[in-house]
């Protein structure tokens, strides 16, 4: 099992379609990384009530794995939210080869805290700008398009130049953006 921490800025928003934003990447240079599916179960803090978009405990599946990753994450990110895109923190990241040590470890010391609340599938693309900023294409639960914008530096910095609110005009003008 690795524990970790991992800092990171993110903006998503919905969009009508992917092939767009794919040219888009494609005009910009970005890498394509790869495909990968993901299925997430979202567990909330019984104690505090806090909301989702501040603090939640997830426990990933991915069955289709692109990243050094194992294949069960439990993971508990708290999130600063900005008027474009949030700051997220990883203050604890559990990775395991099977879901049963996932489980045994929220069992063990997370279920008194965190409850179930809801689960959801998702696939994606992923791409890494020039910049070293990834964005993330993805469809979830087969019929929502998204696209995903995830920076290790200032938030500003990284929306404004030519990342997330490029492709928002380019895709979607008129359509809020979404926090993730």
């Amino acid at each position: 099992m690795l524990w970790y921490n991992v800092p990171m800025i993110e903006a998503r928003a919905f969009i009508s379609e992917l092939g767009s934003a794919r040219a888009i990447l494609e005009k910009l240079n970005a890498e394509y990384k790869g495909r990968y599916r993901i299925h997430d179960t979202i567990f909330q803090n019984k104690i505090t009530k806090k909301p989702l978009d501040n603090e939640f405990l997830r426990l990933r599946h991915v069955p289709e794995n692109i990243w050094n990753d194992k294949p069960f994450i439990l993971a508990i990110k708290k999130t600063t939210l900005h008027e474009i895109g949030k700051k997220s923190d990883v203050p604890t990241k559990l990775q395991s080869d099977t879901l049963g040590k996932a489980e045994d470890y929220y069992n063990s010391n997370l279920s008194s805290i965190y409850e179930e609340a809801f689960e959801f599938w998702r696939e994606g693309w992923q791409y890494i700008l020039p910049n070293g900023d990834v964005v993330d294409l993805e469809i979830v639960e087969g019929k929502f398009p998204t696209i995903e914008l995830k920076s290790e530096t200032d938030a500003v910095a990284a929306l404004s130049s030519g990342g997330l609110n490029y492709l928002r005009i380019e895709l979607s003008p008129g359509l809020p953006l979404q926090q993730s």
